[in-house]
């Protein structure tokens, strides 16, 4: 387990996303952070990550309108920028009602979900082609229980492209979780990259791209 006092971010917003403890925390500083969180992570902190991971999961899926996941969508920072690649039916889903609002209020998503994704989730079986994530597999958020459920929503084919803080890959059972799915014959690997999650600093984490067999 990775202790609090480790849990390092770039500014003190995002130490204190760290140390979030339980789902109504969660939404409770999500609420007071909404309004000004793309400005702090994009204009303030550099935040590259959700650009990067939408460009890996872009190179390995051609068609425009195929079914997109967003997990953990946020405020819609990778829906946007896949809306601005010419993707046109994309999901959304995070625990924040704040965080919807907003993502909502962009008119890029066919739907947005308040969910939690730890519970087990209300849509059905193959329901999407691709599925993606930026900052949601952290400290203080979804560990590695959910992915099963996640392929489960992905068609055969599907592909999961998501980042995993890296000071969680191996202590939550990310790496573990990952290869026992493909031992399974459910998920077979793409591309595993370390990189950055900010244009400054220490790299910071994993870039994860998987396809369900």
């Amino acid at each position: 387990m990775t202790c609090p006092s480790d849990r390092r971010g770039p500014n003190k917003f995002v130490n204190e996303a760290y140390a979030l403890n339980d789902t109504d925390q969660v939404v409770e500083f999500y609420s007071k952070w909404a309004d000004d969180y793309d400005y702090q992570m994009l204009d303030e902190l550099g935040y590259i990550s959700p650009i990067t991971i939408a460009q890996l999961l872009i190179d390995h899926l051609s068609q425009k309108n195929a079914r997109v996941f967003d997990i953990g969508c946020g405020t819609g920072l990778i829906g946007r920028f896949l809306h601005r690649q010419g993707y046109t039916q994309i999901d959304g889903i995070d625990l924040s009602p704040d965080m919807v609002r907003i993502a909502q209020d962009r008119n890029i998503y066919r739907q947005v979900m308040i969910a939690d994704l730890n519970k087990p989730l209300v849509i059905a079986d193959d329901t999407y082609d691709a599925a993606i994530s930026s900052g949601t597999f952290t400290h203080g958020h979804v560990g590695p229980e959910p992915l099963e459920e996640i392929f489960r929503t992905l068609s055969p084919g599907g592909i999961l492209a998501c980042t995993v803080h890296r000071d969680l890959w191996q202590t939550e059972g990310f790496e573990a979780k990952f290869n026992s799915l493909i031992e399974t014959g459910l998920i077979e690997c793409l591309s595993l990259e370390e990189g950055r999650f900010y244009q400054k600093g220490a790299i910071e984490g994993w870039f994860c791209l998987y396809r369900k067999l």
